[in-house]
């Protein structure tokens, strides 16, 4: 059954792309689906995901640039005059940030100190460099792009090796964040978009902050944020509640695009809501993610058990991503922190159905105009992989933990590693510019995110799977 205002045929749900191509796609009604086989479902041995990890460390390891106060990592070895991507230098997205949380991750499934190391110069420059990036661009805040990464990396490194200038560093750029927002409406904004990648994002890490430190003035700024964004909605005649999360003159877009999934809209902006209202107990901001969680559901293209949500609205060429940023490895996360928090099975339900739409695809053999070029945990292989490694710790159900392994088989595959220095991925990260490749270190971007998800693969597989409570992340962090 199609959601309200769609009608799809079966037999080009997911299977038409950009300018009408057609894309392979495995899809059947849920009566007459047979188990899909692909050649990564005949091997038997495993492949080496932890060997893989420590082939990616190995490489970022190539790109460290060492000071006197710690080290940072290029972003894009093969071109060394850039010294960021998509983030500020210390950030979570591309930065020093997620790569420390990369090796932090490394150390703690291998034992190997070296890595505890490697983690600690990147942190040591964190602490010496934190303020200078923020002065430098003083609009970049957010959990992917920022500031709120950067505290966000530093409490995690505290939280590992207990060094009080971690934690001191972490408290400042705390203080830094709540005095940077300003009123406005009934709370605070800082001033940028407010999905994902900027306000809903921030609010998150301030939360992650609130769950490791209480303190008051964290508190009351995450309500603060909360309320704006409540007043930042808007009414959607299809049902619910939806938010412009990013400005499309800045995706250079049309005026009046929007995009509904995690990293750019709506399904970021109302888990950090459910968040916040899991944190403070107050109805209200559980009740506008709910208002979000039903915008979804309306425009979701939904055939028998699966559903897919569009990448952006409107578009002459309906685009279905899969991955973290504008697919179901990201909204589904919204799905599922609803039923944490209320245990209503509805939510559960279109947990698994989003996760479905991703299954029945076709990928990881084949490509699709949503699942292109790209690798990393943003869009590409390692999100999806990831969270299908989530919802199996979530269910139990072991199909999941096999599509993790299949996805996980074929990015595998695609390593690089022609100048013996390690493993690289290269990838279009740029869907609509299929001829910029890059290789970068980044955790969201790049082999740092990737190495990460093939820790996760090695400790699924070991029986002691774990990872980190991302501020983004709803599943247990452990399988125990």
């Amino acid at each position: 059954m199609a959601s309200a205002g769609l009608k799809i045929v079966r037999r080009n749900f997911l299977k038409i792309g950009a300018a009408g191509a057609i894309v392979p796609a495995n899809f059947a009604s849920a009566g007459d689906r047979q188990p899909s086989a692909g050649p990564f479902d005949a091997v038997k041995d495993s492949p080496d995901y932890l060997a893989a990890a420590k082939e990616a460390a190995r490489w970022i390891r190539s790109a460290e640039s060492r000071t006197d106060g710690g080290g940072y990592w290029l972003p894009d070895p093969d071109h060394p005059e850039k010294t960021a991507t998509v983030s500020l230098p210390n950030g979570f997205y591309s930065g020093g940030a997620g790569i420390v949380l990369f090796f932090l991750q490394l150390a703690d499934a291998t034992g190997d100190d070296s890595y505890i190391e490697d983690a600690k110069r990147g942190g040591d420059y964190l602490v010496r460099s934190w303020r200078e990036s923020m002065a430098s661009n003083p609009a970049q805040l957010s959990y992917y792009s920022g500031l709120a990464g950067t505290m966000f990396g530093l409490i995690e490194l505290w939280k590992a090796i207990r060094a009080p200038s971690y934690r001191d560093a972490a408290l400042q750029a705390a203080k830094a964040l709540i005095s940077a927002a300003r009123p406005m409406g009934v709370g605070i904004e800082w001033g940028g978009p407010c999905g994902m990648s900027g306000d809903a994002g921030t609010l998150l890490c301030l939360l992650h902050l609130l769950d490791t430190w209480g303190d008051r003035s964290v508190r009351d700024a995450a309500i603060g944020a909360g309320a704006r964004l409540i007043e930042r909605a808007e009414p959607d005649p299809r049902g619910g509640l939806r938010w412009q999360g990013f400005p499309p003159a800045l995706m250079g877009a049309p005026e009046g695009t929007y995009w509904p999934n995690f990293q750019l809209g709506t399904s970021g902006v109302a888990f950090a809501l459910a968040r916040l209202a899991h944190r403070t107990n107050d109805p209200r901001f559980l009740a506008a993610a709910k208002a979000g969680a039903l915008n979804l559901e309306r425009i979701a293209a939904v055939e028998g058990d699966a559903a897919l949500v569009p990448y952006r609205e409107p578009d002459p060429s309906p685009i279905y991503y899969l991955g973290y940023c504008g697919g179901p490895a990201g909204t589904a996360r919204l799905f599922y922190e609803l039923y944490r928090i209320t245990k209503e099975d509805h939510y559960l339900a279109w947990t698994e159905r989003l996760a479905r739409g991703i299954m029945e695809s076709g990928i990881p053999e084949h490509q699709t105009p949503g699942f292109w070029n790209v690798a990393c945990q943003c869009c590409g292989s390692a999100g999806i992989s990831d969270f299908f490694l989530g919802l199996w710790t979530a269910t139990k159900r072991p199909e999941y933990l096999a599509f993790a392994r299949r996805v996980g088989s074929q990015l595998l595959s695609r390593a690089v590693d022609l100048d013996g220095k390690g493993y690289r991925w290269y990838q279009a990260y740029t869907r609509v510019k299929p001829w910029e490749v890059t290789a970068e270190t980044g955790y969201m971007i790049g082999a740092a995110g990737i190495g990460a998800s093939f820790v996760h693969l090695h400790l699924a597989e070991q029986g002691r799977y774990r990872m980190p409570a991302f501020p983004d992340n709803p599943f247990p962090t452990s399988s125990a």
